[in-house]
């Protein structure tokens, strides 16, 4: 079936946007819709008790909601066992669907059974279809949705209600029900609830309870450690950082999975898992900090900065996990993070403590074992710790496998032997479906008298893991031996195909590998992760990975092998391979598909450039160049332009015949230093250098030839232009020019970008010419198919729409640009999207909608620590205190809004800066200079917290 647009026009367009309404048709067409999703509340125990009944009161509820759903004009997709799916091309149907399906179901004479409660979600988003069948982000949102109401209720989403808020049916409201945590997604959600006088409206507290959080599932059941979980507790309840300290293999990251998992419901902002040990750079720490709790960047502003603002006054533990390689920068950061955000905690793991003052240590023990193997008692030795993870290891192993009076005491043996650690423990139990315990007891005491010299005292923590690892490395055979020592060089963890491919023997690691290839690499994934030398990871795809401790004894020997730099090389063809594979995709319909899969390798993506920086300048450059719109939609802090900067550096000491001749050179540079300037202009970082960039790529571009990389080099240019607060007559040139040369070749991605930027600029000084190109960019959109330009051209009609006063129009688009953003994961751009829809609503004139949807959106651009976005809307809530005569207010507003653009160094656009000065100028004239310039200074002594809550007039806020 096709995708019902959510940009239907709801009334015949004037003659003069005929072609605007065409091309917007086709832009949103199979890309949006409004969805409704219903449940039957208690259903599985009404099967139970009233199976007869259930199987005649489902038909009738059927019935009902489907006649409910096409009288409003909506389309059942399918029916969900005891709910149904159902999707709109016009907002407000869906409304009227739920409304009427309510109204149904409780005016219905339900002769056998009492009325069937049925709870409702409704969301507005773009999907995917899939065999007549929607899936995608949007589907998993309206579920989670639903799965948080009572029966009776209907729950909606802020991206719905942002569509059809001013086209409710006669009698009907929606109430606020505030921020609510859905399961398994990190955005919360605003929810509202559907409200009308002839339905109940008092419902219990949604079902929202868990906190956001990235602690991964537990794979196995969690052993022993009962004592140190809860003394770790309680030490978080006095410390702000406590740290758990030990040699490798004794179970800290576990501890600290098992303790974040047991807190996450105790603070409101949930748990999040920072992982280390995949990072080389120190430098990346932050950064990857900021990656892990989804924190955009901010332009021209520190990333620290960014993060405090984002962490100030969340409620939060941070769990860094293996900071041993980098213990400095994460004491550092640790240090600066409790320092300004003052509900955040911190769990961290290392072989060593931090050192950051009022920090708590806690050294992980081993697990208990018997304290003596003389007279052994069997329910005794069951309750240690070690033998209980033990045999239930061994159990996973070996089914068959019992504790009993005949392997009680080789069991004991075995973790006397390796003093409880819980990796070498799960290393030995892995071994009893080919050993009994106790060959495995007589192996051990061998490895162990080698180690001692024969003696049988105890043996050092270290020792005794390294001697476990090694009789486990020995016990394998050569062909597991190789596998292992080669799968090290992955970072982060590996497909399937992604070993067959590198650790493997065939000609070109970049291509798929051949089926045998593939069948002999998962054999020997399945016995290496059988003896516990790998985790396997369930999920869309099955990944593979190793403990640090074992990585890094593998990793030791494939460097004794000789083997390091082969596959190396191998690896970086492999993820080269990835990253040109994924260029196109970036441009087109599988953008969002795309830049996951990248998330799931950044660490492999970052290890390979790393190594290629001195062994491969030319692999640099041209991974690089091909992560443009990675660079641009994921990374924050300096990371992505630090890694364009060291490749136009390496593609300066190119030397030697290059690669498919000289052309192909200077097109790669010219690609390379398109990116730099284009990720240097929206990030606010090194702007000087970002117009020199745009330069030489024009000109590498230029002598290259190759029209579409010309195309993406204008585009850079006008990027940097716009950014760059030039004249508007010059950046509207530069973006006519990249939008025809574009348009020329078929190059629709890059046509959107600058004919999208040229409608905004048009719109400031000639609103009629600007519909041009808001036409032009919904076009090209269309054809490109690639979200983020659907979402960019959407924007652009949102904005056009809202300055001719067309507010309907103008939600819908907007709603549109929201979901399409929403569906690359473009958290920032998102956020654009609803501070557009309350731009357009002030310049409407509808003073009180734009001020409770600027209130609704200055807190996001706060979390997300954008001072300039945050300065922007100060601006605006001080243009309305003009309209409103309170020239005072406004005054106070813009003294805190320069300060934060002084402090993120962040100008307005040129078309802001002229709204801007009439607004200050009118403002000056309702008040007396002196009155206007004390309340200037106050604000401008305004903390960013401060400042957001006198816009918002809150209880607290410093008085005026």
């Amino acid at each position: 079936m096709s995708l019902p647009s959510a940009d239907a026009r709801q009334a015949t367009p004037p003659v003069g946007d005929i072609a605007y309404a065409a091309a917007v048709s086709q832009a949103a067409a199979s890309s949006t819709a409004t969805f409704l999703m219903t449940d039957i509340e208690g259903s599985t125990r009404l099967w139970e008790e009233q199976h007869a009944s259930m199987v005649v009161a489902l038909e009738a509820h059927d019935a009902l909601l489907r006649t409910a759903v096409e009288d409003a004009g909506g389309t059942v997709v399918k029916t969900t066992g005891d709910g149904l799916l159902a999707a709109f091309e016009r907002p407000a149907a869906s409304i009227r669907a739920a409304l009427g399906g309510q109204r149904a179901l409780a005016g219905h004479a339900w002769p056998t059974m009492a009325p069937l409660r049925v709870r409702m979600a409704i969301h507005a988003g773009a999907a995917e279809t899939r065999d007549g069948d929607y899936f995608g982000p949007s589907l998993n949102r309206v579920a989670r949705l639903l799965a948080i109401g009572h029966g009776g209720q209907v729950l909606v989403s802020s991206a719905a209600a942002a569509l059809f808020a001013d086209d409710l049916p006669d009698g009907a409201s929606l109430l606020d029900r505030g921020e609510h945590h859905l399961r398994d997604l990190s955005r919360t959600e605003h929810v509202f609830q559907l409200a009308a006088t002839d339905l109940r409206r008092d419902f219990p507290p949604l079902r929202s309870g868990a906190a956001p959080t990235n602690i991964p599932a537990d794979l196995t059941s969690f052993v022993g450690r009962e004592r140190e979980a809860a003394e770790i507790q309680r030490l978080l309840g006095v410390h702000r950082l406590v740290s758990l300290v030990g040699v490798g293999g004794t179970g800290k990251t576990r501890l600290a999975l098992h303790v974040a998992t047991e807190l996450v419901a105790r603070h409101a902002d949930g748990a999040w898992l920072v992982e280390l040990a995949p990072l080389r750079d120190p430098g990346l720490l932050l950064p990857e900090v900021a990656r892990s709790l989804h924190i955009a960047d901010a332009p021209g502003q520190p990333l620290l900065d960014v993060v405090c603002d984002f962490l100030r006054e969340k409620d939060l533990l941070l769990v860094l996990d293996n900071c041993e390689h980098m213990v400095g920068e994460a004491a550092d950061v640790a240090e600066r993070l409790l320092g300004a955000c003052r509900s955040l905690q911190v769990l961290a793991t290392s072989r060593e403590a931090l050192g950051v003052p009022g920090e708590a240590t806690f050294p992980v023990p081993s697990l208990a074992i018997p304290p003596t193997l003389d007279h052994l008692d069997l329910a005794a030795v069951a309750a240690s710790e070690a033998v209980a993870l033990f045999v239930e290891r061994a159990t996973t192993t070996e089914p068959g496998f019992r504790l009993d009076a005949t392997t009680a005491g080789p069991v004991v043996e075995i973790c006397r032997r390796l003093d409880g650690i819980p990796l070498a423990l799960e290393l030995a139990a892995a071994r009893v479906n080919v050993l009994s315990v106790e060959e495995i007891a007589l192996g051990l005491g061998d490895r162990f008298r080698l180690l001692t010299g024969g003696r049988r005292t105890a043996v050092p923590r270290q020792q005794t893991l390294q001697a476990m690892i090694d009789w486990s490395w020995d016990l394998l055979t050569e062909a597991d031996q190789r596998l292992l020592r080669r799968l090290s060089v992955f970072a982060g963890g590996w497909t399937l195909e992604a070993a067959a491919a590198v650790a493997g023997d065939q000609e070109d690691p970049g291509l798929p590998p051949s089926g045998a290839s593939r069948l002999e690499t998962l054999d020997g994934l399945g016995r290496l992760a059988d003896r516990s030398l790998l985790v396997v990871e369930h999920g869309g795809s099955t990944r593979y990975g190793m403990l640090e401790t074992i990585r890094q004894y593998a990793r030791d020997r494939l460097l004794a092998s000789g083997e390091a730099v082969t596959l190396q090389a191998r690896h970086l063809a492999r993820f080269r391979r990835l990253t040109e594979d994924a260029e196109p995709g970036l441009d087109g319909r599988d953008m969002a598909a795309w830049l996951g899969r990248l998330d799931t390798e950044l660490d492999n993506l970052r290890a390979a450039m790393d190594w290629a920086l001195d062994e491969d300048p030319e692999a640099t450059v041209s991974m690089a160049a091909a992560l443009n719109h990675y660079w641009r939609s994921r990374l924050v802090g300096s990371e992505g332009l630090d890694r364009l900067v060291e490749a136009i550096d390496a593609f300066g000491r190119l030397a030697g015949p290059p690669p498919g001749g000289a052309n192909a050179r200077l097109r790669l540079g010219a690609r390379v230093h398109s990116t730099a300037a284009r990720v240097a202009a929206m990030t606010g970082q090194r702007r000087d250098s970002s117009r020199a960039w745009a330069t030489e790529a024009v000109q590498l571009a230029t002598e290259s030839g190759d029209a579409k990389t010309l195309s993406t080099a204008l585009v850079s240019r006008v990027f940097v232009l716009m950014f760059a607060s030039l004249p508007t007559d010059d950046v509207m040139g530069g973006q006519a020019d990249a939008a025809d040369h574009a348009a020329s070749i078929g190059d629709w991605i890059n046509e959107t970008f600058a004919a999208a930027g040229r409608a905004e600029y048009q719109m400031a000084v000639d609103i009629e010419g600007a519909n041009v190109w808001v036409v032009r960019a919904a076009e090209a959109a269309r054809r490109s198919g690639n979200p983020f330009s659907i979402g960019l051209a959407a924007l652009a009609r949102g904005r056009f729409r809202g300055y001719r006063g067309d507010l309907d129009a103008a939600r819908e688009a907007f709603g549109e640009a929201s979901a399409q953003f929403a569906a690359t994961g473009d958290h920032r751009m998102e956020l654009v999207a609803r501070s557009d829809l309350a731009h357009a609503l002030r310049h409407a004139g509808a003073l009180d909608d734009a001020e409770a949807a600027y209130r609704d959106v200055i807190r996001d651009w706060q979390r997300l620590g954008h001072r300039g976005a945050v300065a922007n809307l100060l601006e605006s809530f001080g243009f309305i205190a003009i309209e409103r005569g309170d020239a005072r207010h406004a005054a106070v507003l813009f003294g805190a809004a320069e300060r934060l653009r002084i402090v993120s160094e962040t100008a307005m656009l040129p078309h802001e800066r002229v709204e801007y000065d009439r607004q200050v100028a009118r403002a000056r004239t309702q008040v007396d200079a002196a009155s206007f310039d004390e309340a200037w200074a106050r604000g401008a002594a305004f903390t960013i917290d401060e400042a957001v809550t006198f816009a918002n007039n809150l209880e607290g806020a410093p008085s005026a």
